[in-house]
Parts: structure tokens; C-alpha cells; sequence
């Protein structure tokens, strides 16, 4: 979660600030932090996104473009949350600023901050949030097939395994929420980085190819996996059964038995299967939404 948003002067004057949430931040290490980072913004690449971590909290910052190359803004956020998503928002955090209140920020006397306060009202439909689903399975399974299902994109013919992880924005599933999906590679060399990789994810959809083996040996590796994940965070899991047209393919009721978890069938290849899939999702997203909120 975001907790804190900053627009900052290069000469440590802030011009903005909002509090977001119930994360109590040491005002003096905000202080020297933001002191710090302003000292140095100018050497930022512009439009370059930097990130550090201070203890729990994680500091995403960038400096201004152009002629608003001396301001710095900042989000102040949950040490575990989304770097990819942090940068998205705080990118168009900046761009709507200087788009906004850029002109009255380069007349502005340093005194009353009251009249950037309307920033808000652009800043929180930017920062409704951000929705991390991650495909996860093993190698061979359709989870980029899978992907491309949902995205309405060409399914390919043939089968190309995907290299560590690939990361696509989804759109049209949420008025709260951007969706951003993550398909991870599956392959056995890549298993250290299975944990690393979700971390900020809010919503896994477990794909399996519906073989017997590939059931059991999904329930023996990544099970373990996400749960741990679980016990940090409100995460979502559900299986889609693929390659339900197979002649070995297991029924989703039994898979759903063996993993514990909630499972529909999937035939990643046929196109009509996408409005379905985006029904799944959708109420994953609303699901999680829910849970989230009865839990604050």
C-alpha cells in the first residue's frame, strides 16, 4: 500500500503531501530521507524511476521533466508491494502533476501549499490500485496460451517456453483496479525465483495441464510455495484446468479435489473459451476486492 505521496522542491521544500492508510512513518527519517533524494534529484536521468528500501517501507522517486526537472516526487510504500506497479502510478502521478500545477509550481511563493490541494482529486484515481495476477505451472501447460487468451491476441501454433517471466497490462476488467498479469516461466531452472516473483501478487491463477502427473506435482511444488505467500498477504488462488480437450484430461471437480482449490475447465486454444476465462478473472478481481476490505 501506498502510504505517503510527496512533490518536493530540489531545495527540500514540499509542496504536496498526503497521507494515505494507517502506517505511522518516522517523520524524522522521511525528513532526512527526502532531504537526501532532493539533493541529488538533478542527477536523475529524466524520466528516470528510482527505488530504496528503508526498513519496511520502499521509497519509489523521479525527478520532473524538462523545465520541471527540479522537483522530486515520491511514494512512500509497503516494502513488499509491486515495484512495477509503484513506478506505473508514480509516473502518471508526475505527469498529471506537471500537467496540472506545473506552471503555478514554477510561480509558486513557498508558503501556502493550499493550492496544489485539488492534486488530489487526480492523484487517488491514479493510485485506486493496481491488480497482480500471476500464471503460474509448470513448463508446457498453456499459461502463455493462456495469456494470449486473454488479451485477444493470435495463439501461436507453436510452443515457445517463456524466459523467467513475462509481464502484460490487462484491460477492461475493473473500474477500481489496473490489471497487470505476470506469466511466469515454469521451467525447473527457474524455481529460485518462483518466491521472488510473488511477491505483490494478489490473484494466482495455477494452471495445469489437467494430466495426472502434472496435478500431483503441481500440488507437491507450488502449493507450499503460495501458501507461504498467503500467510503475508490476502492472495487469491485458483486453478484453471487446461487442456480440457485432451483424452487424459482430468475433470475439474477431481482436480479442484486434489488441490483444494477452486478450478474451471480451460481450453486455452479456442477462442470461445475467452469470455469465460475473462469471467473468472473478473470475479477474482471483485472476490479479492471483498476480502481486502473486510479485512481492514
Amino acid at each position: 500500500m501506498i502510504n505517503h505521496v510527496y512533490v518536493i522542491r530540489s531545495d527540500g521544500t514540499i509542496l504536496f503531501h498526503k497521507t494515505y492508510g494507517t502506517v505511522k512513518v518516522d517523520d524524522s527519517l522521511v525528513s532526512v530521507f527526502l532531504s537526501a533524494v532532493s539533493s541529488f534529484a538533478g542527477s536523475l536521468a529524466e524520466g528516470e524511476i528510482k527505488s530504496v528500501v528503508t526498513g519496511r517501507l520502499k521509497f519509489v522517486y523521479t525527478g520532473g521533466l524538462g523545465r520541471y526537472k527540479d522537483y522530486l516526487f515520491v511514494f512512500c510504500a509497503d516494502e513488499g508491494d509491486d515495484d512495477l506497479g509503484l513506478r506505473e502510478r508514480l509516473k502518471r502521478a508526475r505527469d498529471s502533476f506537471i500537467e496540472e500545477f506545473g506552471l503555478r509550481a514554477l510561480s509558486w511563493d513557498g508558503r501556502d501549499t493550499s493550492v496544489f490541494e485539488d492534486y488530489v482529486v487526480s492523484l487517488e484515481k491514479i493510485l485506486m490500485g493496481i491488480i497482480k495476477i500471476a500464471l503460474v505451472g509448470f513448463g508446457g501447460v498453456g499459461k502463455t496460451t493462456i495469456l494470449n487468451l486473454m488479451r485477444g491476441t493470435d495463439i501461436p501454433l507453436d510452443y515457445n517456453p517463456t524466459i523467467a517471466v513475462d509481464v502484460k497490462r490487462l484491460t477492461g476488467l475493473s473500474d477500481r483496479y489496473e490489471c497487470i498479469v505476470w506469466d511466469f516461466a515454469g521451467q525447473e531452472r527457474y524455481t529460485p525465483l518462483w518466491t521472488f516473483l510473488l511477491r505483490g501478487t494478489n490473484i494466482v491463477l495455477l494452471v495445469t495441464d489437467s494430466t495426472v502427473e502434472n496435478v500431483v506435482e503441481t500440488k507437491k511444488v507450488y502449493l507450499d510455495i503460495i501458501r507461504q505467500k498467503q500467510e503475508e498477504r490476502v492472495l487469491l488462488t485458483l486453478c484453471l484446468a487446461n487442456k480440457q480437450d485432451m483424452p487424459r484430461a482430468m475433470k475439474p471437480k477431481l482436480v479442484e479435489r486434489l488441490l483444494g482449490v477452486p478450478t474451471s475447465a480451460m481450453v486455452a486454444i479456442n477462442p470461445t473459451f475467452r469470455d469465460q476465462l475473462m469471467e473468472i478473472i473478473a470475479s477474482a478481481i471483485d472476490e479479492w476486492a471483498r476480502t481486502v476490505e473486510g479485512a481492514e
